[in-house]
């Protein structure tokens, strides 16, 4: 599926300057009344006059209507819809919201849903389905273990209900008008692979006295959105995650934690392991 976080801005979302708006409200102003009044420039120039204020007052208006066509606009793509614009988008799908569930969740079902449609029997087809059958399942994975066999790898929220969730998704996906004529479907639950990390942070000279509390915040925060089966963690993407405001620099002092690139096999997802974040100071 496209990862619709690398999908460029698109041109239809307007980029907003209260100032831009403004400086054009003024210029327009101004060309229509020289001929009138010679000196409107310099009125212009005058922050407390009435009229500047008057085109400051018109400038916010606009930048709000502006603003407002932007959150129309973003309601109908898919990388941006939220909320009840994320459940119409679902509902032309025939996709309709789980009780709790979020919308990056819903959004991954959805193109799971969308990438289905061409025939029974891809990838995505048993990823929607195993993803519908209940909200334990935070992910699925499937492949073709063998001929004529298929796997698929289900992420369960709750360990302790992971056999329930296993037993829901086979059915779900060994329902007549969902499964596949001449194939063998298994359906297991995934395990976590723990990722170790051991950093060492150069903070700046205004960096906040709670820095190292933050990271690891922002270090559970980010693996606990991650929804990624059967591919890799790349150290890079750890240092992306810890070099905030604050940070002068990020190095590893150990090769292997995190190692370069820690390879998922099928069947496993990552989890926080154990965090050593060490002070260097200020740089």
């Amino acid at each position: 599926m496209i990862d619709l976080q690398t999908l460029p801005a698109p041109n239809v979302v307007e980029v907003l300057s209260f100032e831009s708006i403004l400086a054009a409200g003024k210029a327009d102003f101004a060309e229509r009344m020289r001929p009138h009044l010679p000196a409107i420039d310099d009125i212009l120039a005058l922050e407390s006059d009435p009229v500047v204020k008057l085109l400051e007052s018109h400038a916010f208006s606009e930048l709000l209507i502006r603003a407002r066509i932007n959150d129309a606009a973003r309601a109908h793509l898919l990388a941006f819809a939220a909320g009840s614009d994320l459940d119409q988008l679902a509902a032309l799908f025939g996709v309709s919201r789980m009780a709790g569930e979020t919308d990056e969740r819903l959004r991954a079902r959805l193109q799971s849903k969308i990438a289905a449609l061409g025939a029974h029997g891809t990838r995505q087809h048993y990823e929607f389905h195993a993803m519908t059958a209940t909200p334990l399942v935070r992910a699925a994975h499937a492949s073709q273990s063998a001929p004529g066999v298929v796997l698929v790898m289900v992420w369960v929220t709750d360990q302790a209900q992971a056999e329930a969730a296993r037993a829901a998704v086979y059915a779900a996906l060994a329902a007549d008008e969902v499964r596949t004529l001449g194939v063998r479907l298994l359906v297991q639950v995934a395990v976590p692979l723990a990722i170790d990390i051991t950093a060492r942070i150069a903070r700046t000279a205004s960096a906040p006295t709670n820095l190292m509390a933050q990271l690891r915040e922002r270090l559970a925060a980010a693996f606990a959105g991650m929804n990624v089966m059967a591919d890799s963690v790349a150290r890079s993407y750890v240092t992306t995650v810890l070099h905030v405001e604050g940070v002068h620099a990020v190095d590893y002092p150990l090769s292997n934690t995190p190692a370069a690139l820690t390879p998922l096999a099928v069947g496993q997802y990552p989890v926080l392991g154990t965090v050593h974040l060490i002070d260097a100071g200020a740089a």
